[in-house]
């Protein structure tokens, strides 16, 4: 298909993967893109800067569908997804991060779910998630109330990055992934997206989460950034979502932890006088939150 036929035909859906050194897993999770039952899609792809193999596993794709972008050097995940929204073209965005699988049938199931919900602006699904050989080893299933999707964004974020689909018009008009939100980035949408109708969810496992040692959220490198990042992303859901009274006792609760946890990796990084600091932060903002938690009171009593 050539550029012009493109620019004059927009698909459905665009799907968002922004791809780093993820060779290991990148042509199961094309593979699982390409195998989608519902074929108006197009994949945006920015090969953020890879060192090992992924560059040439994407340039083997040969689908008209495919736009690419190649990086000389990694720019960070919220600023290459920045750049992959902004080209796509869908009336419908997904994602699919690099080292994740979707069901055969996630997107046709979103993409008629959304037709069929006009209020709704972001759809997520169950998700199961494997370990680095596709072996599941736990399943999330959050709430798939409206009401209780919205509260229990107060003190998690219930929808996996890679199971969500949702209105690319709403998302432009929030300004997509805040710039500012190195770690949290997709959170930070979610909160934007509740404010311009309601969050929906399919109970059904349409994606397989990788949990891997190497996850930039999981890596000491990142710990002080992305335990900042979460905490900044729980004070901002309190102040701007509508939950109930149990909704906001979570929220505290979850600010109170989030609290400790960067005091915490802090302390790790060696930086314990900024550490101490916000552990007294924590103690002085809501003493009763954070005892009535185990996390907060099993770091305290260490």
């Amino acid at each position: 298909m050539n550029s012009e036929v493109r620019a004059m035909s927009p698909p459905r859906v665009s799907v968002l993967m922004t791809i780093y050194n993820a060779a290991p897993f990148l042509a199961e999770s094309l593979d699982s893109l390409v195998r989608q039952s519902f074929r108006d899609w197009e994949l945006v792809a920015v090969e953020n800067g890879s060192t090992d193999g992924s560059a040439a596993i994407l340039r083997g794709l040969r689908d008209p569908r495919v736009q690419a972008t190649w990086l000389d050097a990694n720019i960070g995940r919220t600023a290459a997804l920045r750049q992959a929204f902004t080209r796509a073209r869908g009336e419908y965005i997904a994602v699919l991060d690099a080292d994740d699988v979707a069901h055969p049938e996630r997107l046709l199931k979103q993409a008629s779910y959304l037709d069929a919900q006009p209020q709704a602006v972001l759809l997520g699904t169950w998700a199961n998630y494997i370990d680095a050989g596709g072996r599941v080893i736990d399943e999330w299933s959050p709430p798939t109330e409206p009401e209780a999707i919205l509260n229990a964004m107060g003190s998690c974020n219930p929808i996996v990055h890679s199971s969500c689909m949702y209105r690319a018009a709403a998302a432009r008009a929030v300004g997509g992934y805040p710039a500012e939100k190195p770690f949290a980035q997709d959170y930070a949408l979610w909160l934007s997206l509740a404010e311009r109708g309601k969050l929906a969810m399919l109970a059904e496992r349409l994606c397989s989460f990788r949990v891997v040692p190497g996850s930039m959220t999981r890596s000491a490198r990142h710990r002080v950034e992305v335990a900042r990042d979460l905490l900044d992303a729980m004070i901002e859901a309190g102040r701007r979502l509508a939950l109930d009274r149990q909704g906001r006792r979570r929220n505290r609760e979850e600010i109170a932890i989030a609290r400790v946890r960067y005091a915490a990796a802090l302390a790790r990084s060696r930086r314990l006088l900024q550490g101490t600091a916000v552990a007294c932060t924590a103690l002085v903002a809501d003493p009763l939150s954070l005892f009535n938690n185990r996390i907060t009171r099993g770091f305290f009593s260490a």
